[in-house]
């Protein structure tokens, strides 16, 4: 009876209580009440089925958000004898709780239409202006934490767009150094892992390796085993092992290829794994074509795979534009298998191989670096 009771004075706009430790309770119940969703007692945003909010439409969201706020507002301004320094630690807790909704919704509609720009440029403004750098609030509010995650890997995602073929994870690492909370670095560590990787520099990986080494020392097992995995990975591409050999393409006549039957033994290598639908793939091209004319007659052999979803494209733009050196296929499932093979996350990407069949360049210089490829060339011997 007395919830019934406390509902609706909720809906009326008032909960009146007697005693600061009653109107507490009395609001805690009338916002459980209130269909808005809401922080279980772990603080675990995960138990929430929030889907049905992150599916709507963006003006639809923006005002059921503002409806949200409104109804938090009033629940506060309404409750008699709640003690000032609840309210204001409510008004900050719901401040942050909204905010980690946008975050939510901002990152599931990344590619949001012309029309929809002004909502989320709004929803930018607002999450560019909060303080991603603060020790108590992180412990105290379960809603900080997530969005300082979110906006964490919303910067990660910024920088490898803006960076891609220059060391992005050494800028995302030496953003996070930044940090002075290390409660929040420690929690935030883990996000770098995906850094390790062939594309980041010899001292990023270094670096990177480092700090999730110390931050992983109290950590479960799967994120220790996960580290040891991506180790091993790196270890494995790095230069004077073993290149890892390519099976299941075919050559511009649809005849399967494997990377033995090419007989490049006693021979280097550059390899070049590309699209005809990738922009900086193309703007390659001449470069790879000038490098090829440069170097024709030596003992290397220019291995050119298309990783096109589109073969027949990939033919013609090969006929077209007379691409020379070798050039094969591989289909959307032989290019998934690259991915593990060679960790490739995008593309152009240029490997090299020396004489011997080992490693030089996982992660080679692109043909159009004139300079590193003069050093490059002269690694191989050539």
């Amino acid at each position: 009876m007395k919830k019934i009771f406390v509902i609706s004075l909720v809906l009326l706009g008032v909960v009146a209580c007697n005693n600061p430790e009653e109107a507490i309770k009395a609001y805690q119940q009338a916002r459980t009440s209130m269909n808005v969703p809401s922080y279980q007692e772990k603080g675990d945003l995960s138990s929430l089925s929030v889907t049905p909010l992150l599916e709507m439409e963006p003006a639809e969201f923006a005002k059921t958000i503002g409806d949200f706020e409104k109804k938090y507002d009033s629940l506060l301004a309404n409750t008699k004898n709640l003690p000032a320094d609840f309210v204001a630690n409510e008004k900050k807790n719901n401040a942050y709780y909204l905010l980690y909704f946008k975050s939510e919704y901002y990152l599931k509609h990344l590619d949001y239409a012309e029309e929809d720009a002004p909502i989320f440029k709004k929803i930018e403004e607002e999450l560019s202006k909060v303080d991603t750098d603060n020790a108590a609030d992180f412990d105290a509010y379960p809603s900080y934490k997530d969005l300082v995650s979110n906006l964490f890997k919303e910067k990660i995602r910024t920088y490898l767009r803006k960076y891609e073929f220059n060391d992005p994870w050494g800028k995302i690492l030496a953003d996070f150094n930044t940090l002075k909370s290390e409660n929040i670095k420690k929690n935030l560590a883990f996000d770098l892992l995906e850094g390790i990787s062939p594309i980041s520099s010899e001292e990023t990986n270094e670096a990177l390796i480092a700090l999730l080494k110390e931050n992983t020392k109290d950590a479960e097992l799967q994120q220790k085993d996960m580290l040891d995995y991506v180790i091993s990975e790196l270890n494995r591409l790095k230069a004077g092992q073993p290149f890892p050999p390519f099976e299941g393409v075919v050559d511009i006549n649809d005849k399967p290829v494997s990377y033995k039957q090419l007989n490049l033994e006693g021979k280097a290598i550059f390899i070049d794994i590309w699209a005809t639908y990738c922009p900086d793939c193309r703007k390659q091209l001449p470069a790879l074509e000038e490098l090829q004319q440069a170097y024709k007659g030596k003992p290397i052999t220019f291995v050119s795979i298309s990783v096109d979803r589109d073969k027949e494209a990939w033919k013609a733009m090969v006929k077209e534009k007379k691409l020379s050196g070798v050039h094969l296929y591989a289909s959307p499932e032989v290019k998934k298998l690259f991915n593990n093979l060679y960790d490739l996350r995008n593309i152009p990407r240029f490997m090299a191989v020396d004489k011997d069949g080992k490693i030089v360049s996982i992660n080679a210089p692109m043909p159009s670096d004139t300079e590193k490829m003069a050093q490059l060339m002269s690694t191989l011997g050539l």
